[in-house]
Order: C-alpha cells, then structure tokens, then sequence
C-alpha cells in the first residue's frame, strides 16, 4: 500500500512541474536542426535520441545486431520494440521540448511500469552547435527525492563530460505516438488531447 501511495504521490507531483506541454501545433525546430534521423553520442553507440516537429522528444536504445547501415536504411526496424499492455512500444525516455533562442529545453519522463516502481523526471538543456551538433549542457532530476543531491552538485557540470551528439539521417522513422500523449495532464487544451486519442484509437481500429 505504501509503495502505490508513493508511485501516485509521485505522479501528482510531476504533473504539478510539467510546464513544458504539448500545444497542439508543430515547432519551428527544422528552422535549426536537421530531425530527418536521429541524434547519437561517440560514447553510446548502442542509444540514441530524437526530436519531433510536434515537440516530442525520445531516447531509446538499438537492437544487438542492428549495423549502422541498418540504422540509417531501415531505422523503425532497429530499434528496441516490447509489448506493454497489449500496445507494441518503443523509446526509453518520452518527453516535451521548447525553444530558446540556441537551446533544446527538454522535460524528459519514465513512468513507473509497476507500483514498486519509481518515476523519472527530469530536464536537458542542450545547446544547438550547428543544424547537426548538439551539446548537452545541463541535466537535472525535477523530483524532490532528488533535492538533496543538488545541494552540492551543480546541474551544469555535465558540461565537464563534454557530451555531444551528432546526426545521423535515417529512413523508414516511427511516429511520435507514444504514452506520454495519451496522458491528459501533458496537453495544454483538452481538446487537442481528446483529438489526439480519436486519432489513435482510429489507427487501433484499423490494426485489428
């Protein structure tokens, strides 16, 4: 009982510090950054992260035997794909960007998949290099547990890793649907949220 007290009790407050949400409408991103691929650091070969027009944002991990020229091909199929209440799900990490000036402000989530489970939620920053160089320059958990920590670590000394991704173009790319758009509490009008689950219940008609 207390752990589920904990799981909900850690939901309510993530859904009080999300104030990155989704409008509706596409982002002006393509205007600084190529998002026709993915997005990869030299020092994780085996994960990656993309950006939608629509402001979503995603990190996920490769199959084993997936080649780089597999990736680029035929990227949908090379990706870590599981079975998560009947739906076919991919991506580690889900979340929401806004613009600044030359910086990604990302809100980056994990739901917990059980109720002895915990959630993530955090916020990237990354500083746009060029239209295909990306630096991380910023990385904080948003959750009070993790206050504590931050009281002695600054957020900004992930620059110190000198962590850059760079892009790679790739074909056959998945959709952004995902979890977290079916979540009410991360649209900024219900409305455009009860569109959004028209649309996918649609999509689930036609599957079946």
């Amino acid at each position: 009982m207390l752990l589920q007290i904990s799981c909900m009790a850690q939901k309510k407050e993530i859904i009080s510090k999300s104030t990155i949400k989704l409008e509706g409408k596409n982002t002006d991103i393509r205007a600084l950054l190529d998002i026709d691929g993915f997005y990869q650091s030299i020092d994780s070969p085996s994960s990656f992260m993309m950006f939608f027009e629509d402001e979503t944002f995603v990190t996920g991990g490769f199959i084993e035997k997936s080649t780089e020229k597999m990736r680029q091909k035929n990227f949908a199929q090379s990706v870590e794909i599981w079975r998560e209440k009947g739906q076919e799900r991919w991506g580690y990490y889900w979340g929401v960007y806004k613009i600044e000036k030359d910086t990604l402000i990302v809100h980056s989530f994990r739901k917990a998949l059980s109720f002895n489970d915990n959630w993530s939620f955090d916020e990237r920053r990354y500083e746009i290099i060029d239209r295909q160089t990306l630096k991380l320059i910023y990385m904080k958990s948003l959750l009070k547990s993790n206050e504590q920590y931050y009281r002695y670590e600054s957020p900004y000394k992930v620059t110190e890793r000198n962590i850059i991704d760079k892009f790679v173009h790739a074909d056959s790319l998945p959709s952004s649907d995902c979890w977290l758009k079916e979540e009410k509490w991360i649209w900024r009008n219900e409305s455009d949220w009860k569109e959004y689950m028209e649309k996918i219940k649609n999509k689930r008609r036609k599957k079946k």
